[in-house]
């Protein structure tokens, strides 16, 4: 690819000015205009990126001519941000979650099929290079069958003024389980806590089970005194742990399991039922996640090709929120959203590995 895509960003928050990091640094994507509507924020930019065009006013990159949009705002803005943008043709990368509304996901989609326009949401850690080793590592059976997939995402806040700990925790986790454990969703139940806003819940655990018998269950907190970010996997022949606050060994793939022994009785039987083996901790790439998201976003610009985390990635986790939500509004009790077993086959056909660009 020898010509650079032009990208403007909207919204030079905290996780906006990541993206204006990385893509200022990207030899494949031109950096052309920063948004924000603050204008200390516009400033910074200004500061720091001498060649980069400001404005407070997201008209400016609509009717600029990038060829694709980055959209880091506020959860509430997301849908209409990238409405507007696909209507003035623009390829589209939407922060998580993608909307508010699975119909609002829907209609997102829609528009980019019909205009052959690229659709991606900002599920960093799908592009996480320890997903992509649990994902090959459940792909190719090493670990038997999933029993169960635990999450933990924890930290002291961050508060939000337009969402809860779901909507803004809950879309990384969903995604990984969904690429892992590969099955249509057929159970949903939630509960949660709002301890210090009335009615923003600052505490949640979810449960999920799937279509081929596997659970999976998520803790969220914006009220816990220790930043976790960590994903267990338990299968019947081994376990993987993927602890992302280590900064060396993330994955950690544990060669235990139990299997009784038919008919024993004793308790040498019930000691032999146990396995108790090697840790093995593989080699990965250091390269960051969001490197290769926004690299996997250009790509898409530039030879059409589907990514990773695209539209049906985005809606597949919009749905499971609102089915969580449901349930945190019921007394825990939720159901499914109404996945067939084709239509999942149909969003997930496609699922490609993400370029190792590292070396």
């Amino acid at each position: 690819m020898t010509e650079r895509i032009p990208i403007a960003v909207v919204g030079c928050g905290y996780w906006g000015a990541k993206h204006i990091r990385v893509l200022s640094e990207s030899p494949s994507a031109n950096l052309v205009m920063a948004v924000d509507a603050r204008a200390d924020r516009i400033s910074r930019i200004q500061d720091r990126y001498r060649g980069v065009a400001v404005s407070r006013s997201v008209t400016d990159a609509l009717s600029s001519d990038v060829a694709g949009i980055v959209i880091a705002t506020p959860i509430s803005t997301h849908y209409a941000l990238a409405m507007a943008a696909l209507e003035a043709g623009k390829h589209v990368l939407v922060e998580k979650p993608m909307a508010m509304k699975a119909s609002e996901c829907r209609r997102l989609i829609a528009i980019a099929e019909r205009r052959h326009l690229t659709l991606m949401v900002g599920h960093t850690f799908e592009y996480h290079p320890a997903v992509d080793y649990m994902r090959q590592a459940v792909k190719r059976g090493d670990l038997g069958e999933i029993y169960d997939v635990s999450t933990r995402r924890l930290n002291l806040g961050l508060y939000q003024a337009d969402t809860n700990v779901l909507w803004d925790l809950a879309p990384h986790d969903l995604s990984v389980i969904f690429r892992v454990i590969d099955s249509p969703l057929v159970d949903v139940s939630a509960r949660g806590c709002a301890h210090v806003i009335p009615g923003v819940e600052d505490i949640v655990h979810v449960h999920l089970a799937f279509q081929n018998a596997a659970r999976a269950h998520l803790h969220l907190s914006w009220l816990d005194p220790v930043k976790t970010r960590q994903i267990t996997i338990v299968g019947s022949e081994s376990m993987l742990v993927f602890d992302d606050m280590n900064s060396c060994d993330k994955i950690r793939t544990y060669d235990r399991r139990f299997k009784p022994t038919p008919q024993g009785d004793t308790f040498a039987d019930f000691e032999t039922a146990y396995h108790d083996g090697d840790v093995h901790i593989p080699s990965l790439s250091n390269q960051e996640p969001l490197q290769r998201e926004l690299r996997d976003f250009i790509d898409a610009i530039a030879t059409s090709k589907r990514p990773l985390a695209d539209g049906y990635s985005g809606l597949h986790v919009v749905e499971a929120l609102e089915e969580c939500s449901r349930a945190l509004a019921n007394d825990g009790v939720g159901s499914a959203p109404s996945w067939s077993v084709a239509e999942w086959q149909r969003r997930n056909g496609q699922i490609r590995a993400v370029p190792d660009r590292s070396h």
